[in-house]
């Protein structure tokens, strides 16, 4: 692959090519930079302000097609398709181990052909309120959302992906519609192939097919919320054990797509089971299972989630937020922190041999507007000073503590 080799469609759809000779797979991804946060936004015009879950709603409708269901023309072509929604974006994508064109044409025209018929649309209703039910009743769900809740309240970064409920049931084919024509542009869209066939070929396909489409243009304009920051908390519900949550929301300024790298490697170097602060926590028994964590980066925040199961909620979380609000290299264990670098570098170099993760790696930073060349090349010659430059986010941050212990009841 060469370094910004971009081929983009006259009606503006951009396309990254992976030629790999040798491979049998081949991997079709197509992404929109929309997803569950996008609530709000302008169509010619007029202030939108979509129901929660939308995005997640329009990935289902999508799939429906005028001649049928095309989850099943893509078996009948033996092409393995799926797709899934996030706070930030929605992607579409298949591998196949024969031919490449047919459901590379069928994803193009599934993608850009939306079949929202009020009937099927309310069908669909049920699907959806079904597997919000069924997420409500896991207590670990529900302790996650009010997480989010309470670091970013009332704003649409906190919504349920899949919507509510009572969201879902609200939301129209004509809702689903305008958020379509807002986001599903080419401008705002991304392909990304990965397979054994010639660059040329494929682009010349992908030209012909977008022809034979009726396409939106433009890069839609959002509404977003200014950020709050909530309170901490503690919920009682339906569980075994007691758990103790430490949620931390970083600044916006982030000066590098390896952002949620360089996080995860410092709590690598701080609470990884080798480490000499992992072992006081553990002799002090301030915690029962291992401490668990997660880092999300998004386009204007950041944030991550530490958890544990706990004896001594309270004292674990107090315990833990000093320890990072006044983080310093003498706290990070290096040995752990270069096993993290180990790692990425033989992650990325890894996912050049997955035509899965490949394409999906390229299409998220694509999606991103970032290189994954530029990533694959800043990973492999990473050191551990460099994440020392990061300690000051864990200094800067804001705080939220939450505990889910057992109800009396």
């Amino acid at each position: 692959m060469q370094k910004n080799d971009v081929f983009q469609t006259k009606n503006g759809l951009r396309v990254s090519y992976v030629e790999k000779p040798d491979f049998h797979k081949s991997y079709v991804g197509i992404g929109v930079n929309y997803g569950s946060r996008d609530l709000n936004f302008q169509l010619k015009g007029e202030s939108i302000t979509s129901f929660e879950g939308t995005a997640h709603f329009i990935e289902h409708k999508l799939f429906q097609m005028p001649y049928g269901d095309a989850f099943k023309e893509f078996s009948k072509l033996n092409a393995s398709a799926n797709a899934y929604t996030d706070l930030e974006k929605t992607i579409y994508y298949f591998t196949t181990t024969e031919d490449l064109y047919a459901p590379l044409e069928l994803l193009l025209r599934m993608y850009f052909t939306p079949y929202f018929k009020k009937e099927d649309v309310e069908r669909e209703k049920d699907i959806i309120t079904s597997e919000i039910k069924m997420y409500d009743d896991v207590v670990e769900s529900r302790f996650t959302r009010k997480i989010l809740k309470e670091l970013y309240p009332k704003s649409s970064l906190s919504s349920n992906v899949a919507g509510t409920v009572k969201s879902v049931t609200q939301t129209s084919f004509e809702d689903l519609n305008k958020a379509y024509q807002a986001f599903y542009t080419t401008d705002n869209s991304y392909m990304v192939i990965v397979s054994h066939e010639p660059r040329e070929k494929v682009y010349q396909f992908v030209e012909d097919v977008m022809q034979s489409l009726s396409v939106n243009r433009g890069i839609p304009e959002r509404k977003e919320a200014p950020l709050k920051i909530g309170s901490s908390f503690s919920m009682k519900a339906n569980c075994e054990q007691t758990t103790a949550a430490l949620a931390i929301r970083f600044s916006a300024n982030q000066d590098s797509h390896l952002f949620c790298n360089f996080i995860i490697g410092l709590l690598d170097g701080l609470i990884s089971p080798s480490t000499k602060y992992y072992n006081e926590l553990y002799t002090k028994k301030a915690f029962i299972a291992d401490i668990d964590y997660y880092v999300m980066t998004l386009r204007d925040t950041s944030y991550a989630v530490i958890s544990t199961t706990s004896l001594h909620p309270k004292s674990f979380l107090a315990d833990i937020e000093h320890k990072l609000k006044n983080l310093s290299k003498k706290d990070l264990d290096k040995v752990s922190l270069g096993q993290y670098i180990k790692h990425l570098k033989a992650r990325s170099i890894r996912a050049l041999d997955s035509v899965e993760e490949l394409g999906e790696e390229i299409l998220v930073l694509a999606l991103e507007n970032a290189s994954y060349l530029d990533e694959l090349e800043q990973s492999q010659s990473l050191q551990i000073e460099d994440f020392y430059d990061y300690i000051d986010y864990f200094r800067n941050a804001e705080y939220i503590q939450a505990i889910c212990e057992k109800s009396k009841e």
